[in-house]
């Protein structure tokens, strides 16, 4: 009751952290995480250039339409809550640099976890040399989807700004309110099935679960330490437009097609040495705004994910990829169960984290693909956006490899790698990244 009491008697603090919002949070807590990264790369028909004198009054416009750009969290360690930035100094969390490396400045920006302890949002924004705005944030305020709603915000708030107004303050109006969590607003509670199969994995011997005979790359480290890398592979427009058209003409998604290419090029990093691997154990991220009512526009942390154990065949497969797409379609739904395991923890989500380290990996690779990005506003002002990309970290304890895609407004996508120092060799991550563009541009025809 005294958290309870605590939490009501003070006029900042604006809810509980939910559900599956604590479970990013811990991840960042005990240092298992830093963030997600948004990047887009701004240019003006009229050769402006992003300074104080305009990117920071659409800021401003941008923190007002975002209320979790506002808050920081109290009681991590314990029960963590939101709490409402009475101000916020963007001179303190907009950095411009020289620098024109955007692999260099997402690393960068992903080996810096936040500091929890100041009164500093869960944000911060690189501004690069050609225009291009690095944007990380705390997962717990936002999954991938967000940082396009964070892009497309700025992007309209830099079509209206009146050059001239270049104070770093921003006051936080007391009427803030968050987003309900997750569980507030649809149902996670998982099906009998589900809870079965999740207990007969943590309680059968461990040579019957299917984590089991999958091969995940080096196992999780004793002790967490945040050394994320970048690798980014570029596909045009045209690539990107003839590889649509040839999964719709095999029923296959964009998303299963990407999945199946992963499942094939990772198959062929597996040691040949190594007989008893039979399969993969791979993830990939679904989107919730559907199920729960939230708009794209929105600034939330409404994703799970599907898991799956796919068989080592170093071979791409169209009816694999068609069947795939049918199965997340399904998953749209039933994803939530995945959610909703977390109930099950009691709780206890810190010491479920700590459990991993030291253990096998639980995952080979994940796919997170954003879609492509449509800005309203793109053609209504002198600001257009280019290039964009999306990362996240997650490299402690996380899949091996991460493959983040995002397609940006004239149709080319940017998949980002993320992987961890510790987790997978770059030797093979470049083998990986080399035959993974060349099986996709393969496969246009």
């Amino acid at each position: 009751m005294g958290g309870v009491t605590a939490y009501m008697s003070s006029p900042n603090h604006l809810r509980p952290v939910g559900l599956f919002e604590s479970f990013h949070v811990y991840r960042h807590f005990l240092g298992l995480d830093s963030g997600v990264v948004s990047s887009a790369t701004y240019t003006n028909v009229e050769r402006a250039i992003l300074i104080k004198e305009n990117i920071f009054p659409a800021l401003r416009k941008v923190i007002e339409t975002h209320p979790s750009l506002a808050v920081r969290l109290e009681a991590e360690d314990s029960k963590p809550v939101f709490v409402r930035l009475e101000t916020i100094e963007l001179s303190l969390v907009v950095q411009f640099t020289d620098n024109n490396d955007l692999e260099a400045a997402i690393q960068g920006q992903l080996s810096r976890p936040f500091d929890t302890s100041t009164q500093l949002p869960l944000w911060r924004v690189e501004v690069l040399n050609d225009g291009t705005v690095v944007l990380i944030f705390h997962h717990g305020i936002g999954d991938g989807l967000s940082g396009v709603a964070f892009h497309q915000s700025l992007l309209t708030a830099l079509q209206g700004v009146i050059v001239g107004d270049d104070s770093p303050l921003v006051v936080v109006p007391p009427s803030l309110s968050l987003r309900p969590p997750i569980e507030a607003v649809t149902s996670l509670w998982p099906s009998l099935g589900k809870i079965f199969a999740e207990l007969f994995a943590l309680f059968a011997p461990a040579s019957w679960a299917p984590l089991h005979s999958a091969w995940t790359a080096n196992p999780v480290s004793q002790t967490p330490d945040i050394k994320p890398l970048v690798k980014l592979m570029a596909f045009s427009s045209a690539e990107m437009s003839g590889f649509a058209k040839v999964c719709r003409s095999h029923g296959a998604t964009v998303t299963s097609a990407l999945y199946v290419l992963a499942c094939a090029t990772a198959s062929r990093l597996v040691p040949p040495n190594a007989p008893q691997y039979k399969t993969l154990s791979a993830y990939v991220a679904i989107s919730l705004r559907g199920v729960a009512g939230a708009p794209a526009a929105a600034m939330c942390d409404y994703v799970s994910a599907h898991h799956t154990f796919p068989p080592v065949h170093p071979a791409f497969s169209w009816p694999a990829a068609k069947a795939y797409a049918a199965e997340l379609q399904r998953q749209r739904r039933t994803a939530r169960e995945e959610i909703g395991m977390l109930m099950f923890l009691f709780g206890n989500v810190a010491a479920f984290l700590r459990g991993k380290l030291g253990s096998k990996r639980g995952a080979t690779f994940e796919v997170s693909n954003v879609g492509r990005v449509a800005l309203a506003d793109s053609e209504s002002g002198p600001w257009r956006v280019g290039r964009m990309t999306f990362a996240q970290c997650d490299v402690v304890i996380g899949a091996a490899l991460k493959l983040n895609v995002i397609g940006d407004p004239t149709g080319a996508v940017t998949v980002t790698l993320t992987w961890g120092e510790d987790a997978i060799e770059r030797t093979l991550v470049e083998s990986f990244a080399a035959q993974f563009q060349d099986g996709l541009r393969a496969l246009i025809v």
